[in-house]
């Protein structure tokens, strides 16, 4: 049954077939990373926050850009696959739809070579076929752009939640040292 539904996908089976198996890999991937990164969140923090301490005495500019730097690396973790899930979800369809083509102008071939009046079965039957591949490749587009969607969001958000934590840090040393510079004297009038 299956063998001969995946048949009638014609030339663009194959491609959507590799599609729908990198989207699975790609989102059973981006599960277990978040799976782990729930368990292990302050790690990131952690490190942070103790390099932020090492070297509080340095210039704001200088730790922010370190800090900047470090958080590129963690980002680039949190938002590994995202781009190949979105490109599956762009290309799917059109594979799809390029396979509706192909299909039905292979359906206008075989109504050409009928040498009797055409049926509406013979055209709902190539038709039928030929719509086939964008119905696939869209059941392969929507989970995968969901995916890419969904991962970014909470990317986006431990991103946001992690840099406001670090610059609420990077923020009391400004203010301890601040509360801790001396003050120049006032003086007062007598009068």
């Amino acid at each position: 049954m299956f063998l001969d539904w995946f048949a009638q996908l014609g030339l663009m089976g194959w491609p959507l077939a590799v599609c729908s198996v990198l989207t699975l890999a790609l989102g059973l991937e981006r599960a277990v990373f978040w799976l782990r990164a729930v368990r292990q969140r302050e790690p990131h923090y952690q490190e942070m926050a103790t390099w932020l301490s090492a070297h509080k005495a340095s210039p704001k500019p200088l730790r922010d850009e370190m800090i900047n730097i470090m958080l590129e690396d963690v980002q680039r973790a949190y938002y590994s696959g995202l781009k190949g899930l979105r490109i599956i979800g762009t290309i799917s369809p059109m594979l799809g739809l390029l396979g509706t083509v192909l299909g039905i102008i292979a359906a206008f071939r075989v109504i050409a070579l009928e040498a009797g009046p055409v049926t509406p079965n013979m055209i709902a039957d190539g038709l039928w076929e030929a719509l086939l591949t964008t119905a696939v490749g869209l059941m392969i587009a929507l989970p995968a752009l969901l995916m890419a969607h969904f991962f970014r969001h909470l990317g986006e958000h431990y991103m946001d939640n992690l840099c406001q934590r670090l610059n609420r840090l990077s923020l009391s040393f400004e203010l301890d040292e601040e509360a801790a510079a001396p003050r120049p004297l006032r003086w007062k009038r007598a009068l």
